[in-house]
Order: C-alpha cells, then sequence, then structure tokens
C-alpha cells in the first residue's frame, strides 16, 4: 500500500507539473521581447526585482519615454503563476501623483494618457494571465487613443490572443496578426522585438488557415 500511494503521489505530482507548464506556455508567457531592450539598465532591474518600484512607475508615466521601452519593461517585470500585484501599485502610483483617490479608478481612467492606459492594462494581464479580460478594457482604450500604435496594437492583441488561447487558436493568432493591418501604422518597437513575438505567435498560424 506504502509503494502505492508513492506512486499516486508522484502521478499527481507529475500532472500538476504538466499543468504548470502548459499554463505557461502562452501569448502573454512565452513573447520575452525584453530581450531586444537590455541595453537599458531599468529593463535589467525590472527583470532581477519582478515587483514595480517607484523609479520604474514613474519611467512608465513619463513622457519622455518611447511607449516599446514602458512595455519593454512590464515584459520584463513578467508573471507568476501565483499572480503579481504590480498593475495595483501602479495604479497607487498615478492616484498618488494626481491627487486621486484610489478607490475611484473607474472615474479617472479616461484622464490617463495612451501610454498610461497601455501600460496599467499590459501589467494587469501580466499581474493574472489566466483572467487577461481585466486588462483587456484598458487596452481597448489605449488602442482608441492612439491606434497607428504597432506597440500599443501588438500588446492589445497578445492580450486577446491570451483570452482567446483556451477558446480557439485561429483567433490566437489572427488578434497578433491583425495589428499589422491599416494604413496608418507607426512602426514604434524594435525589429528585434516584433521578431520574438512572431516567431511564438506563429505556432499558431496553420489554425488559421
Amino acid at each position: 500500500m506504502k509503494y502505492i500511494f508513492t506512486i499516486i503521489t508522484a502521478l499527481v505530482a507529475v500532472g500538476i507539473l504538466s499543468a504548470q507548464a502548459v499554463r505557461a506556455d502562452s501569448p502573454i508567457t512565452s513573447t520575452p521581447f525584453h530581450e531586444a531592450y537590455f541595453d537599458l539598465a531599468i529593463v535589467w532591474d525590472a527583470l532581477e526585482s519582478g515587483v514595480l518600484d517607484l523609479r520604474m512607475a514613474e519611467y512608465l508615466s513619463s513622457p519622455d519615454v518611447p511607449i516599446d521601452a514602458k512595455v519593454a519593461v512590464i515584459n520584463a517585470l513578467s508573471w507568476d503563476i501565483e499572480g503579481k500585484h504590480n498593475a495595483e501599485l501602479y495604479a497607487s502610483y498615478i492616484a498618488l501623483r494626481r491627487g486621486w483617490s484610489l478607490y475611484e479608478v473607474d472615474e479617472w481612467l479616461a484622464e490617463l494618457t495612451d501610454d498610461e492606459l497601455c501600460c496599467l492594462g499590459y501589467l494587469a494581464v501580466m499581474d493574472d494571465y489566466f483572467h487577461p479580460e481585466e486588462g483587456l478594457p484598458l487596452l481597448q482604450l489605449a488602442h482608441e487613443f492612439k491606434p497607428e500604435s504597432l506597440t500599443i496594437r501588438l500588446i492589445y492583441g497578445l492580450a486577446k490572443a491570451q483570452a482567446a488561447f483556451d477558446e480557439d487558436w485561429a483567433d490566437v493568432w489572427s488578434a497578433v496578426n491583425d495589428a499589422f493591418g491599416g494604413d496608418e501604422l507607426v512602426i514604434d518597437m524594435r525589429p528585434a522585438a516584433v521578431d520574438i513575438i512572431l516567431e511564438y505567435m506563429s505556432l499558431y498560424e496553420e489554425y488559421a488557415e
């Protein structure tokens, strides 16, 4: 009986690890495009700590920092299967900086810049990639405010792909591929970063055919 119990325990452990491995292979968790921004010291800091600090929050809200560098920091902050709280930390920073109430987030969302909406939405998706719908409305707003930005389109696309991951893999591919459509597209992300995203997302291309 002891040996049977040991075998069952081992099988359960393997099953749990396998489930975690599957969950870790997804549009949000398998596109480490921050690697194209390793020349930025703050990206290394984000990668090492995994937790948003004051300097990073200021970086995300700075009008002098390009949007692709901002989302690279968020990508480097990464994810955890148990979840993170970086979106909450960023929302707290925004509220304190502007003198707003953290309990009235819905009322001041319209006052955020397109970059801040994108960053807050992306942080929310990275924090809990099992529920990307939490950040999707913010990313949609960012896209509506700045529809020409390839960076915002791709982050929004990755979030939509994550939401479709358990439903339809054809939609997973199209969510990101559609980001390249339109006549007013502005390429504001490094080509190497785009390549990292597409290298993984191309795994789903065959399902859209």
